[in-house]
């Protein structure tokens, strides 16, 4: 899957064992690669900054500070979404095989040109009354994979095959397109396997958002907190004073 949580635990049992030092031949080609990287960001930072100044303000990917949706287009802010979900720990770098109940807060936005639906369809969870007659889909960060929340799209399609990548129709009353493709993958099917492509999904399509995976971007030249800055950023008022709800402003944490 492309989705950076699951990556993230990939990426350890790729690059386990001991830490190798770079070597020499590659010194000045890793500071050409650095300096590349610094002017990719200040080439990011100036187009949300322009953005931010064109269009008024903008929700951003709390990874990576992608671009995703103007706040104009928001529909409803206040959503709550109660589900069933895999852990994946990026830092334990474990991930649950049972999916465990959780509950998130949910902006509901009409259009979200920095993100991009993943997988096959799901229905979704009961007790949603605003997500009638939808099936929903993973909704990640168009530049990093991160998973921002979930692409709702009208109901109605047949079944899609659940080998991941597959881009066919599941036989009726049944989970895969055929039994190779199962088990090996979808690159390879039975001789009797009906090849029926899955239906592309009809619009409209409405996204909701995971509040705490996303920043807003309210105007240029905002100052950006770095995780890495190396020192604490708490700031004690009497709005927040012996209480760990609200910002230093006064504003409820999500």
């Amino acid at each position: 899957p492309a989705n950076i949580n699951d990556s993230m635990v990939l990426d350890f049992l790729r690059f386990r064992g001991r830490e190798a030092r770079k070597p020499l031949v590659f010194s000045e080609l890793l500071r050409i690669v650095a300096d590349i990287g610094t002017d990719l960001l200040n080439r990011r930072e100036r187009y949300l900054q322009d953005l931010v100044a064109d269009h008024g303000a903008v929700h951003v990917c709390a990874y990576c500070n992608f671009a995703v949706a103007l706040t104009r287009n928001i529909k409803q802010s206040d959503r709550t979404i109660a589900t069933r979900m895999q852990v994946t720990d990026g830092y334990e770098m474990t991930k649950t095989f049972a999916k465990d109940p959780m509950n998130f807060e949910v902006v509901e936005i009409a259009r979200a040109g920095g993100a991009v639906a993943e997988g096959h369809w799901a229905p979704v969870p009961d007790g949603h009354p605003w997500l009638r007659d939808v099936y929903q889909r993973m909704a990640i960060c168009r530049n990093c994979g991160f998973q921002l929340g979930w692409r709702y799209e009208p109901g109605g399609a047949p079944k899609e095959c659940a080998s991941p990548c597959c881009t066919l129709q599941a036989r009726p009353g049944r989970e895969y397109c055929c039994p190779k493709c199962r088990y090996q993958g979808p690159y390879h099917h039975d001789s009797d396997c009906e090849k029926k492509d899955a239906l592309i999904p009809k619009a409209p399509v409405v996204w909701g958002f995971i509040w705490r995976h996303l920043r807003e971007r309210r105007k240029p030249n905002e100052q950006i907190p770095e995780d890495d800055a190396g020192r604490s950023r708490h700031k004690e008022t009497n709005l927040n004073f012996k209480t760990n709800t609200v910002c230093p402003k006064g504003h409820k944490l999500r």
